[in-house]
């Protein structure tokens, strides 16, 4: 699967250090993130290709993931794409 950030709907604000929000525009509401959940967005509405939980786990940790580091990306990438935050494509 591949994963993509839902920018026409959703806005992402960031801190160094304490995370940051994320604001949805269809009805104004406005989430707090976890500073590793920022940053897997961020590295999602950055890159203009969409891209797979391996390859977004890989560049969080700055190495190759293990198993486990994959399966945590994809359980928060799916609370992401059930808010409408991220969409999911077929690979």
């Amino acid at each position: 699967m591949k994963y993509t950030f839902n920018a026409a709907r959703f806005g992402l604000r960031g801190w160094e250090g304490q995370g940051g929000v994320l604001y949805d525009e269809a009805d104004s509401t406005l989430y707090e993130v976890s500073e590793s959940a920022f940053l897997l967005l961020n590295s999602l509405w950055l890159q203009a290709d969409p891209q797979s939980a391996m390859e977004l786990a890989r560049d969080l940790l700055g190495e190759p993931p293990e198993r486990v580091d994959v399966e945590l990306v994809e359980a928060v990438l799916n609370d992401f794409r059930k808010m409408g935050a991220v969409t999911c494509l077929s690979a």
